[in-house]
């Protein structure tokens, strides 16, 4: 049996060519007290394959995928991409009813998760739906539910047959829901393919490579599109991944001792934890160059690993509609720039154009105006692609990341919106009005909170009540830190919340 159908997309046979190229035991992953070879990944991948097979109606195309920074998620996930599926990703941080309702919303015909998420909840609704379902194992995966022969018709499968066009999706990846509710971004193989070119040129140029004895270190939400560039280079390039489901700063500094990495990938969240750890620079001698984004990066803690430790930061911008990071620092740059443009995120990649336009009128603004961020990138298409963002470019072509033009909150690594959560809030049958607003937090960055009116008639509920509400609608990073009741919300003349007087507001009943 082959691992990918007749005439593969460019994507799946470079994938599949890096695999059968991979030493079959030499180690693929380091994940806790496990090492997992190659040859246990390419086990997995036609695994997965063959079960995905076994639909009444067929091989199925798009395939709904629970994912989790793990070894056998991530060869599942490589398994999908070479045999040419759709990975539609479903964020684990969120209740199983929720979890329900968007395969029931996106009519799946397949799901793959782990078998801590396969509940008797969840199987019962795959097993309505008739949904063939996969549970991912520490060492294997297996069939947890197979449709009746007769469940299905033609037309009631979505891509029954698995297509071979380079602009066919790879992967549908969730938006990080900072103007609402998350929305899915789909991900062509070219596209893919084309980041996964420029994430490898980008570890090259970092003297990383499979010649290297350490691993490429992942800290990174596989859910996330981040996480997917973190893992499809390490294929790509034959190198080893040493993982961490959550970041944990003992477990990351253990197997930065063990490893000695030249290069690491930390974002600004677990950045500014190791600064406030004061560690002694040879702890990190290995490491040539840290690379950051997602989220805004302090100066303080920035300095520090620039100023103390020695260690430049390539702090760089992307997004998930942009197929990955569009603007980054080259080792010259880097040497040339770094202590004088501070906190910018670099330069636009090559094939990316960027420019800074007023939010009201549209106008182009001039450089080191502060306006929308607008790109151009060339493996997304044509368009000028008007972002949500605030910058400035100066007129050396660096870009700095100036605040979100909505109040986003910076929760670690999630992008959160203060609507969406407030709008959930409100759910709540004794709360007639809610607001969030994100908090600034010394470990997440930042945290949400929220100002509640109470119902009148009712009693007002306690913590423990309104957390449990909020587990059930929304996800982990969304569940306000603190809770408080206010007899109004202050507005502004239009009748808009006033974002300055709620802060002040909250900041007198903490």
């Amino acid at each position: 049996m082959t691992l990918t159908p007749n005439a593969p997309s460019a994507l799946s046979n470079s994938l599949s060519k890096a695999l059968a190229q991979s030493p079959s035991h030499d180690t693929a992953f380091y994940f806790k007290d496990r090492e997992y070879c190659w040859q246990d990944v390419s086990n997995t991948i036609r695994s997965v394959d063959q079960l995905l097979s076994k639909h009444p109606m067929g091989n199925v195309s798009r395939v709904a995928f629970i994912a989790r920074s793990r070894p056998m998620h991530i060869s599942c996930l490589w398994g999908l991409l070479i045999s040419d599926r759709c990975a539609s990703m479903i964020h684990c941080y969120q209740s199983t009813a929720k979890i329900i309702n968007d395969i029931r919303k996106e009519g799946y015909r397949a799901l793959i998760a782990d078998q801590q998420d396969w509940n008797a909840d969840l199987l019962a609704a795959v097993k309505d739906m008739e949904c063939l379902g996969i549970a991912i194992t520490e060492h294997s995966v297996e069939l947890r539910h197979c449709p009746e022969q007769d469940a299905a018709t033609p037309a009631d499968v979505k891509g029954s047959t698995v297509p071979q066009d380079d602009s066919a999706t790879a992967i549908e990846t969730l938006s990080s829901g900072t103007t609402g509710a998350p929305k899915r971004i789909q991900l062509s193989r070219r596209n893919l393919a084309a980041s996964t070119e420029a994430a490898k040129q980008a570890l090259t140029q970092m003297n990383v490579s499979a010649s290297q004895p350490a691993p490429i270190i992942s800290v990174l939400p596989l859910s996330n599109i981040s996480g997917v560039y973190a893992s499809t280079p390490a294929l790509a390039m034959g190198m080893p991944m040493a993982i961490l489901e959550k970041f944990q700063l003992d477990d990351w500094l253990a197997i930065v001792q063990r490893f000695k990495p030249v290069a690491a990938d930390i974002p600004p969240a677990a950045m500014a934890a190791l600064h406030q750890r004061q560690l002694s620079k040879e702890v990190f001698s290995s490491i040539k160059v840290v690379r950051t984004g997602a989220a805004p990066l302090d100066r303080e803690v920035q300095a520090y690993f620039q100023n103390e430790l020695g260690i430049p930061v390539n702090l760089s911008y992307g997004a998930s509609e942009f197929c990955g990071v569009i603007t980054s620092w080259s080792m010259a740059e880097l040497a040339e720039y770094s202590a004088s443009k501070m906190g910018s995120c670099g330069r636009a990649l090559p094939g990316v154009e960027l420019r800074v336009s007023d939010p009201d009128t549209g106008a182009v603004l001039a450089a080191n105006a502060v306006g929308r961020l607008e790109a151009k990138v060339e493996r997304v298409g044509p368009d000028w692609i008007a972002t949500s963002d605030q910058a400035r470019i100066d007129e050396d072509g660096f870009m700095w990341f100036e605040g979100r033009l909505e109040e986003t909150i910076f929760r670690g690594g999630f992008k959160l919106s203060p609507l969406l959560i407030a709008e959930q809030l409100r759910r709540h049958p004794a709360i007639a009005d809610a607001a969030v607003i994100g908090v600034d937090d010394p470990t997440l960055g930042q945290i949400p909170v929220a100002a509640l009116v109470l119902k009148t008639g009712h009693t007002q509920p306690d913590n423990d009540e309104l957390n449990c509400f909020a587990r059930d609608h929304l996800s982990a990073p969304e569940i306000p830190s603190a809770y408080y009741f206010v007899d109004e919300l202050p507005r502004t003349a239009s009748y808009k919340i006033s974002l300055i007087e709620l802060k002040k507001l909250i900041e007198a009943l903490k």
